[in-house]
Parts: structure tokens; C-alpha cells; sequence
């Protein structure tokens, strides 16, 4: 692209750095291929997760007995099954509970408590446990503002107690009431409706237990007969609150069902300690395993899920792998990796668990899924795999193996990371490595073209001695430094010759002039008409001025520089030239001139021979150009440092196109109306005026005057003092 004569382009470094970018083709062929890998990685996992399951379902084949409820019962038709409710879990207890309100009896299961209620008001955790005739509970509220029974009270809703919401096998509701006074035995009643007063009007002596008052509340550990809920195993708990022991209102009533919309109840499933134990050598890093019966409910659990930390490596500290959270993001984007807790269910409060795959495992179908986790965007593998009873082949139960792709999405962004931050690096050593190239390279090329440019001066003349950098060395910029030393010693050579010719040609043709011009001398004496010897005698004599052009022209540096300069008065110098000039005639017509000069002294150091030539050029040159009638302006003006001499014409003006070509050598163009056609002359007029103005230590310009009617060249001078 040129703009303004001057072509405008990428340099070598730009293309050199935009060439070595590619390199980040790299990092894109590496998230490829990691992407590639992810999904081998999360297949592989899958297949490893079904043969998981499918060697704990093996190893639980047969086990009918840990799949067992005693008080399981037909589910008749009509009625809802297990999974219409809020399960709580009904663990097996080896033997009698010691009701003492202390929970050394419940150690075994004490990771297995169920959290109700809001911890700003009231909160209760809950335990339940069965034996082969009785169900037992320990509760644990909390409430830092208790209020005891009063004995003279016939409402038993005037302070803190316990609800019980029971059904029978013939769906009647059955409500009943845990009181205290403090520390010591609870009272239970069986209530009415509004859970006011006790229908009998005596205690429950069937349901027994302790209270122990704490700092933050109390604790509460009961029993009853397993016959109070026969085979229904649905039992609600709820914690009333009073505040204020003046007004004894009931403020809150925390309860287990709070949230689920089926009544008063929750279903009791029977967990197995035994299979869970089982399990908990069988569970595997970020993994769940769930053991569910034929019925989709869940009889054990074990594992946990992990936090981003802990797939950290454990010699690597996190601070290491904390980028810049921009940077990071852009990783997790590409690699799909996701931090945070992941939310699903609850292995502590989920005993019930539905899905298609898990409809299909109970047809005997094996089957990896993958699945979002509930509440977060994590992601899920699960496995499941039938449980068979050894006997018939029936399926008791199924396995369920869930595990989440985060060890192998922060594996992978790990990888990406260490992949990015190792390919910046290298493109970062690369690009210095190419730009420290590129600039030695630039600076050999742009040297070499500062030589080429030193080896000839403005005019285009090849200089005597050739100072080129870089001939020894042996790359291609060496060569091409060898081959243009080489080419301008010849155009060198070739110069001089050219120089050379003009004085040989002047010496060879004038020996033959001179014979003709004799010869012409004689024969004027002879023929009476000299009309062909006058045309011949200017022929001659145009040869001879053109030889002397030539030989002038050649000889004219040789001779500037061996002429001395001295000070020489350019006003005394220019008015004496100008009256000479005037006393001239050109072609038989006076040469008009008008001097406007100072009138004081004009003091230049320089050679009058050669001042006196540049000004036989310049008025030469006016001359040819202006009309008849009209002068030739001469004005000498000085400045601080310089004098300008000023010679104007009013003749035509020059196109534009030429003037930066009008003071070359060999450069000429002129129009005359008297012949009425186009003359090439020589065009050393204002070469030579040129080369004697910049040997006097000034230069030589020309322009259009404004009116377009004429032009005005302009010498300008150093001043001496």
C-alpha cells in the first residue's frame, strides 16, 4: 500500500511474530484432545462403578435376612406405599434401652440422627430403634427458655412437651402427650383433638421414659409397645415450645412431617447396621453406595461426597493451583469442571428413592446412568445392579453406586491449567526468542540498506569507497551483502567510464572539427555562395558547444574541488555581471535585466569563476523562457545567515510533474513558438548550477509563481563574515 509516494507495510518482526502465533494452535489441539479424554475417563468410570455394584450386589446375594422388617405387612390394595411419605429410619437394637435420658445405649447409632425443626426457634434431633416388642426414642431438644408442667393445671397445653401422632391397622388416629415437671420420669396421656385435655383422664402408663435438663434444653429418651402402631408403622413426633412461663402459650410446634403434605405421620423404615457396616469397607473416594430394598426403600448408605479441596494432591498446597479467578473461570469453562458442595439427597433423611433405572434394576436390569445432582451442577454417575435371593433368583434389592465426575473434571482442569500455563510460557520464550531474531534481522537488513544508501550521493553518483558491514558472514543477508558490494563496484566502474567519455570525446572531435573548420575557411574563398557554408559553419558550431557541455559538465566536481574558495562580495560581483549582460544582444535582440540589490556589501566564501557560471545558467535558462519585451528579474536579499538570489522569468510555469526531476542531469524540456515544436536539449544548465550552489555550501530551488505567470529560481548562500 503506498500513501504519499511511500509504501506502507507489515515489517519483518510483525510477520514473524504473526507466524510464530500459530503456536497457539497448540493449547487448541490440547483441549481437544483432553475433552476426548474426559469422555473416555467418565466411560471408563461408569463401567468401573457397574462392576462395583455388581460385585457388592454378588457379595449381598442370598442375604434375605438384612432386607427383613419385622413388622412388614402385605401392602394391601388401595393403600399407599412406603414412598407417599417422609420416612424415618427404625434401626434394629440389640437389646433393652436403659430409658435414663443419657444416650450411652444409642453410641452405635449416634452419626445416624435426624435434625427437625428451625435452629433460631426450636430444633429437636431424633434416634428411634426397635426391638423384637418395643419401639424407643431419644430426643434431644433445644431451647434455652423451658417451661415445666404445672401439677394444678388440668390443660396439659400450658407448657413444653413432646406429641406423638400414631395410626392403627384400622386407620384411626391416635395422639398422645409427653409431660414433665423437671428432671425425672414423664407423665403420657392419651389427648382429644385440640391437644388439650387427656381423653381418660389418666396417664399412659404404657410409655415410659426420662427427662434430664440441660443448659440449652433437655433430653428426653421413652419406649412403647410396638402394638401402638401395629403393622401401619406410621408415627409422627412434634416438639411444642412455651416461652413464657406467666403465660404459658404454646409459641412453636416443631415436628418431623413439617414439610411434607400427607398428615401427621411419617413412615418408619427399618435400617440395617449390619449391611451399612458391609458397606463402609465397600465405599470408595467421592462415592455413595445405597442398598434399597424391592420396594425402593432404603435400608443403608455409605460414603460422602468430597469437597474441592480434597482432590488436591496432598504434596501440592491450593494457594499453588489459585490462578487469577478470571483465569480459572475460563479453565472450569473449558475443562466443565465445578466447585462448590454438591446437594443431592440426603442420605440421613432419604429412605426412599425413585427413577426409571432404578423400575428397571427391578426387572433385572443392570444400567449406568448420568444425572445432574439437585441442587447444584455437579454431575452424577450412577450404577445400579439387582440384588438376588440365592434360592429362587428373585430380586430382594438393588444396589446403587452414585458417583460425581469432579475428581475427573479438576483432574483434567488441573491438566488444561498446567497445559496453558506451560504453552504461554513457551510462546512467551518463543516470541522473545523470534522478536530477539527478527530485530537482529531487521537491523542486518536495514544496515545493509543504509550501506547501499551511502554508496552513491543524492545525484545518484557512486562514491569512491564502499564501507559495507556484514561481508563475512555466511548466511543468505551475508550473500546478498556480497552480491550488492559486487554490484555496486561495477556500477562504480561503469561510472567512471562514463565520466571519462565526455573529455575523450571532446579531445577526438575537436582534431576533426578543426580540419573541417579550416576546410570550410578555405572554401569560402573559392564558392561565391556561402548560403551551405553558413549552415555547415553552425553545425560545427553546435558540435563543438555540445562537447564542451559534456566536457564542462564532467569536469566541473574535479574542478569546484580544486578551485580554493575566498570571500568574495556577491552584491559587487552581481551588479557588474548584470551590466555586462545588459551591453550583450541575444540573437539580435537586447537582454533586458532588472537588479534590485542592497546597498550595502553581501560577503560569501566561494569561487568568482564559478559564482559568475551559476549565473550565466540561471539567466541562460530565464532567457530561453521569456517572452520578448519582457525582462528578467535579478534580487539579491540577505538574512541573518543566508543571502537569497532570486531570478524570475515570466514565461510559462512548470508542471508540477517535473520539478523534482528539473535539476537532473540530461533533464530537459522546452517549447518555442517560433519553430512550433518540442527541442530536447542536453539539460546540464541546471545540473551545473545545482552542483556549484551545494559546493558553496547552499542549494538551488525553483517554483510556479502564484499568478501562474512565471517562475523565479532561487539560490541561497551561506553568509561569511
Amino acid at each position: 500500500m503506498k500513501i504519499r509516494g511511500k509504501i506502507i507495510g507489515l515489517g519483518l518482526t510483525t510477520k514473524l511474530l504473526l507466524a510464530g502465533s500459530t503456536l497457539l494452535i497448540i493449547p487448541w489441539l490440547g483441549v481437544q484432545s483432553l475433552n476426548t479424554m474426559q469422555s473416555f475417563l467418565v466411560e471408563g468410570q461408569a463401567q468401573a462403578q457397574l462392576l462395583t455394584a455388581r460385585g457388592i450386589a454378588t457379595l449381598l446375594q442370598g442375604r434375605s435376612d438384612l432386607f427383613q422388617n419385622p413388622a412388614d405387612a402385605p401392602i394391601k390394595e388401595g393403600e399407599n406405599t412406603t414412598t407417599d411419605f417422609a420416612d424415618i429410619p427404625l434401626y434394629p437394637l440389640a437389646g433393652q434401652i436403659l430409658l435414663d435420658a443419657y444416650q450411652e445405649d444409642w453410641q452405635a447409632l449416634s452419626t445416624r440422627t435426624l435434625t427437625f425443626g428451625d435452629p433460631e426457634k426450636t430444633s429437636f434431633t431424633l434416634l428411634l430403634g426397635q426391638t423384637s416388642n418395643n419401639i424407643y426414642g431419644f430426643i434431644r431438644v433445644t431451647d434455652t427458655t423451658p417451661v415445666y408442667r404445672h401439677p394444678g393445671y388440668l390443660r396439659l397445653d400450658h407448657s413444653d412437651h413432646i406429641r406423638l401422632y400414631l395410626k392403627n391397622n384400622q386407620a384411626d388416629d391416635r395422639r398422645y402427650l409427653l409431660t414433665f415437671e423437671g428432671n425425672g420420669r414423664i407423665t403420657a396421656y392419651q389427648m382429644d383433638e385440640n391437644w388439650r385435655y387427656a381423653e381418660s383422664g389418666t396417664a399412659e402408663y404404657r410409655i415410659e421414659g426420662q427427662v434430664r435438663i440441660l443448659k440449652d434444653g433437655y433430653t428426653i429418651e421413652f419406649g412403647l409397645p410396638l402394638s401402638f402402631l401395629d403393622t401401619s408403622q406410621q408415627l409422627g413426633i412434634g416438639v411444642a415450645d412455651a416461652s413464657d412461663p406467666e403465660e404459658r402459650v404454646i409459641d412453636t410446634i416443631s415436628k418431623s412431617f413439617a414439610t411434607v403434605p400427607q398428615g401427621d405421620y411419617n413412615q418408619l423404615i427399618v435400617r440395617s447396621p449390619e449391611t451399612e457396616r458391609v458397606l463402609k469397607g465397600l465405599a470408595q473416594t467421592d462415592s455413595r453406595i445405597w442398598i434399597l430394598d424391592n420396594k425402593l426403600q432404603v435400608r443403608a448408605t455409605a460414603g460422602q461426597w468430597q469437597n474441592d479441596a480434597d482432590y488436591l494432591p496432598a504434596d501440592e498446597p491450593v494457594a499453588d493451583l489459585q490462578v487469577a479467578s478470571i483465569f480459572n473461570a475460563l479453565l472450569d469453562r473449558l475443562s466443565g469442571a465445578r466447585h462448590g458442595p454438591i446437594k443431592d439427597f440426603n442420605p440421613a433423611q432419604t429412605h426412599a428413592r425413585e427413577g426409571a433405572f432404578l423400575q428397571a434394576a427391578l426387572q433385572g436390569k443392570a444400567s449406568v446412568t448420568t444425572r445432574p445432582a439437585l441442587g447444584s451442577d455437579h454431575t452424577i454417575v450412577a450404577a445400579v445392579h439387582p440384588i438376588l435371593h440365592s434360592d429362587n433368583r428373585s430380586i430382594i434389592g438393588i444396589v446403587l453406586l452414585e458417583q460425581s465426575t469432579n475428581a475427573i473434571l479438576n483432574m483434567q482442569s488441573r491438566s488444561l491449567q498446567r497445559m496453558v500455563l506451560l504453552t504461554l510460557s513457551a510462546f512467551l520464550l518463543i516470541s522473545l526468542v523470534v522478536l530477539a531474531y527478527s530485530s537482529r534481522l531487521t537491523l542486518r537488513i536495514k544496515r545493509l540498506g543504509n550501506d547501499t544508501h551511502k554508496a552513491s550521493d543524492e545525484q545518484g553518483r557512486m562514491r569512491e569507497k564502499h564501507n559495507f558491514r556484514g561481508l563475512n558472514n555466511g548466511d543468505e543477508i551475508g550473500e546478498l551483502t556480497r552480491n550488492v558490494e559486487q554490484l555496486l563496484h561495477r556500477l562504480n566502474r561503469y561510472q567512471q567510464f562514463l565520466v571519462a567519455i565526455p573529455r575523450t570525446l571532446r579531445h577526438e572531435i575537436n582534431n576533426p572539427l578543426n580540419t573541417v573548420s579550416t576546410s570550410l575557411e578555405h572554401l569560402e574563398e573559392q564558392v561565391p555562395d556561402h548560403t551551405y557554408l553558413d549552415s555547415a559553419r553552425r553545425g560545427l558550431h553546435r558540435i563543438s558547444a555540445i562537447t564542451d557541455n559534456l566536457a564542462e559538465a564532467a569536469s566541473l566536481e574535479d574542478a569546484l574541488t580544486a578551485d580554493s574558495l575566498t570571500r568574495v562580495d556577491l552584491n559587487h560581483l552581481l551588479t557588474n555581471y548584470v551590466s555586462n549582460q545588459q551591453r550583450q544582444t541575444a540573437d539580435g535582440q537586447p537582454v533586458s535585466i532588472e537588479l534590485i540589490a542592497p546597498k550595502h556589501e553581501v560577503w560569501v566564501l566561494g569561487s568568482d569563476i564559478h559564482l559568475e557560471q551559476l549565473l550565466d545558467k540561471l539567466l541562460d535558462n530565464a532567457v530561453d523562457f521569456t517572452p520578448p519585451n519582457l525582462p528578467v528579474e535579478f534580487r539579491l536579499t540577505t538574512g541573518k545567515k543566508r543571502c537569497f538570489l532570486r531570478i524570475k522569468n515570466f514565461g510559462q510555469p512548470i508542471p508540477e510533474a517535473q520539478i523534482t526531476e528539473l535539476f537532473q542531469m540530461f533533464h530537459s524540456h522546452r517549447y518555442t513558438e517560433a519553430e512550433d515544436s518540442v527541442h530536447q536539449h542536453l539539460g546540464l544548465g541546471l545540473y551545473i548550477a545545482r552542483v556549484i550552489c551545494e559546493r558553496h555550501g547552499g542549494d538551488l530551488t525553483v517554483e510556479n509563481l502564484a499568478a501562474d505567470d512565471g517562475v523565479v529560481f532561487t539560490a541561497t548562500l551561506p553568509l561569511t563574515g
